[in-house]
Order: C-alpha cells, then sequence, then structure tokens
C-alpha cells in the first residue's frame, strides 16, 4: 500500500487519544528525576567517604550502571527483580504495576550518573569553606543545606538538565513492556490506521516530546536564574 498525502486530519485525530496518556508520562518521567537524584545524592555521600571499600564498590556499580543501555535496564529489572525479591525476602512484587518497574529502572539510571556530578561539584567547593564551617559547630545536615547544596547545584544545573531530558525520552521505551504511555498509544493506534499514517503518528509522538523537554529547559533555566542571584548576591556581600 502507498501514502497519498500528509494526512494532518489523522493527527488531529489521534492527538486527543495521546493527551489522555500524557499524564502517565509525565508521572513516569517525574517520579524517575526524584527519585533517580535523591538516590544519587546517596550514593555522593558514599563515593566522597573516608571509607575506601565502600567508595570503590560504589564507583563500580555506578560504572556497570552507566554501561548498560536503558531498554535492557528496564528488562532487568522488569523480569529480575521480582524474583529478586520473592528469592531473598519472599515477597512478590509481581503484583506492581509496570510503571513502577520502568521509574526504578530509570531512577537507578539516573541515581548513576548523576552522583558523578554530585561528587564533581562537591570537588568544587573551596575547602575552606567546609573547614569553617565545621569550626562554627555546624552539624552535616547545615553544612549541605547552607554550603553544599546551593553552591554545588548551581554549579551542576546545565549538566544536570540534560541528564534529566536523557530520562524524559527514555520514558518513551515504556512501551515495549506494553505500557499505554504516549509512545505506546502511538503504536496501538498506528496498527489501527493499517500503518499508513505511521510518519504522521511518531511526528506528533515527537512534537509531544518536544513539547516536554521545552518545558523541562525552561524550569531549568529559571532555577539557574534564581541561584545565580543568589550565588551574586554572597558574592557581593562578601
Amino acid at each position: 500500500m502507498e501514502r497519498e498525502s500528509f494526512h494532518l486530519d489523522f493527527m488531529l485525530e489521534i492527538l486527543p487519544k495521546l493527551i489522555e496518556v500524557l499524564p502517565l508520562t509525565i508521572m513516569m518521567a517525574v517520579f524517575a528525576i526524584v527519585i533517580g537524584c535523591l538516590w544519587g545524592l546517596l550514593l555522593t555521600f558514599c563515593k566522597v567517604s573516608k571509607h575506601r571499600k565502600i567508595a570503590g564498590l560504589i564507583d563500580g556499580i555506578t560504572v556497570i550502571v552507566r554501561a548498560v543501555p536503558e531498554v535492557v535496564l528496564i528488562y532487568i529489572v522488569y523480569f529480575g527483580l521480582p524474583e529478586l525479591s520473592k528469592d531473598l525476602f519472599g515477597y512478590d512484587m509481581g503484583t506492581w504495576e509496570k510503571p513502577v518497574f520502568v521509574v526504578l529502572a530509570l531512577a537507578i539510571e539516573l541515581s548513576a550518573s548523576s552522583s558523578e556530578l554530585f561528587r564533581s561539584a562537591y570537588n568544587s567547593l573551596d575547602p575552606g569553606q567546609l573547614e569553617a564551617a565545621h569550626a562554627l559547630g555546624m552539624t552535616g545536615t547545615q553544612k549541605f543545606m547552607r554550603i553544599i547544596y546551593p553552591q554545588g547545584l548551581f554549579v551542576i544545573l546545565p549538566n544536570l538538565s540534560g541528564l534529566c531530558l536523557g530520562i524524559i525520552q527514555a520514558t518513551s521505551l515504556a512501551y515495549t513492556l506494553g505500557i499505554m504511555d504516549v509512545m505506546g498509544k502511538a503504536k496501538v493506534l498506528d496498527s489501527n490506521a493499517f500503518s499508513m499514517s505511521t510518519f504522521e503518528a511518531y511526528l506528533l509522538v515527537a512534537l509531544i516530546y518536544w513539547g516536554l523537554s521545552f518545558i523541562e529547559g525552561w524550569i531549568f533555566k529559571v532555577l539557574e536564574a534564581r541561584m545565580g542571584r543568589g550565588m551574586r548576591t554572597v558574592a557581593s556581600g562578601a
């Protein structure tokens, strides 16, 4: 069968159906980013700790995780984690929803990559500031919130934005588990059209992901601008 022309009417027809499942795509991306960044912080604390064996082990795990393609990691988590949980703890994860496994897999991927960013941010700090904070009697939490967090995050925001953008794009792999997100729904709608409107279906998916990427980039630019003003205020006050 040959294509006759560009089917704009098909794009307008399926757009509402893709918008219906868009919240699932956004939810997977947001949860994966939040969980992945939190796990990345925990890994960073291990990497910069004085326990060399723990730091070396975490470094090795990070290298392995970053070398595994995202789609393979999703399969490993989806098929392997329930078996591991059942064998070790006797807990059945088979009843969990499929998007949960996608979130976990992408969070693992982001935690490995973001931990390297967080460590570079930590190493970029002036050791004198941490020593001064210690002399003032600040707790570890106070040092993190008042010194490490504001200065370190500002340094890595552009690169962290790129990692988060990659996670948003990687949610499109959820369809490989049969999840009806934007990509999965587009495949179903395309098959119903006997592949006569394949280009239009995936062009619309691309536009939706472009919109998500634009919003994500705008959020990080706002964060960078606000934190930049704060950094300049501190510098001028000093």
